[in-house]
This record gives C-alpha cells, structure tokens and sequence, in this order.
C-alpha cells in the first residue's frame, strides 16, 4: 500500500510489469498526469485505488482488460470524457466509483452485462442519458447519482424518465407543446 504517502508526479508505467499484483492502493497521494494504460495487463488485479490524486485525461479503454477486479475507485480526480465501454467487460467488478470528476456523456450500454456490480458511485461529473438496467444502477441513492448534468432512467422516482432518444425528456417543453392546441 502506498496510499496517503504524498507521492507525486506521474505513476509510473513500470507498475505494469507487476504482473502477479493483486492489490493496488495509491490513494490520496498528489499524483497528477494521466492513468497509465499499462495498468490494463494487470490481470491478477482485484482492487485498484487511484482516488483523491489529480489525474487527469481520459480513463484507459486497457483497463477494461481487468476482468479479475472487483473494486474500483478513481473518484475525487480531474478524469475527463467519456467512460469507456470496454469497462462493461469487468463482469466480476463489485464496487465503482468514479464520483467527483469531469466525466462527461452517457453510461456505456455494455454496463447492463455487469450483474455483480453491486455499489455504484457516479456523482459530480457532466453525465447524461440512460442509467444501465441492473440492479446497481435500479437500487442507487440519489446522493450516488446527483450532480450530474441529465441522467434519466428507472430509479424510483429519482430520476426522470428517457424519451425515445435515450435523453431526459423535457416535461415543460411537452406542457407548452400541448398548451398551444
């Protein structure tokens, strides 16, 4: 564990070649830069903490390729655009948390093959669209979802519903649009 150390710079690429690590905690450290794309040939990984750092970027497509993890935690970061799809493939993922970034665009459909997702942490970023249909994403306080820019979806009634396009449907475009007949 190297976590709480106030390590900075770059992480390294060469934890890539740490090819039996199971576990990988650099939490709140002051690392900045990207997330190595290396990190995704970890496959004996099962926990992964890069959370309270300053990386930036986008989050490797690679890391998709850990299909042994099972915690995920990049929150409290500066991550920009859009999560990947190839993330949908950690199918033993538990716990995700990408809370308190920039991520932006919709959650990746590939998501609803994630069934022993469980806990799911999304808030503060610019996300928009549909929520996955699995039960992490069903069951999620609001607190998990909030501050996002137009999530839409079948969370109680948390979130509004999606029009066809997949967005949130605009309910006082609707009020005018019926309103003038």
């Amino acid at each position: 564990m190297l976590n709480g150390n106030q390590l900075s710079g770059r992480i390294l690429s060469e934890f890539g070649s740490l090819n039996d690590l199971e576990y990988l905690d650099l939490s709140t450290n002051k690392f900045n830069d990207s997330i190595p794309s290396i990190l995704g040939d970890l496959f004996k990984l099962h926990y992964l903490n890069l959370s309270n750092n300053k990386l930036a970027q986008a989050i490797p497509f690679q890391l998709g390729k850990l299909v042994q993890l099972n915690d995920l935690d990049l929150s409290h970061n500066s991550l920009e655009g859009k999560i990947p799809s190839e993330m949908g493939s950690m199918q033993s993922l538990v716990t995700l948390d990408l809370s308190h970034n920039n991520l932006s665009g919709s959650i990746p459909s590939s998501f609803e093959e994630m069934h022993g997702l469980s806990y799911v942490d999304i808030s503060y970023n610019h996300l928009e669209g549909p929520l996955p249909n699995i039960s992490a994403f069903r069951e999620v306080p609001q607190e998990r979802l909030k501050g996002n820019k137009g999530l839409c979806g079948k969370v109680g009634s948390l979130l509004p519903p999606c029009n066809a396009h997949g967005s949130k449907k605009d309910h006082n475009a609707k009020k005018e649009e019926t309103s003038r007949y």
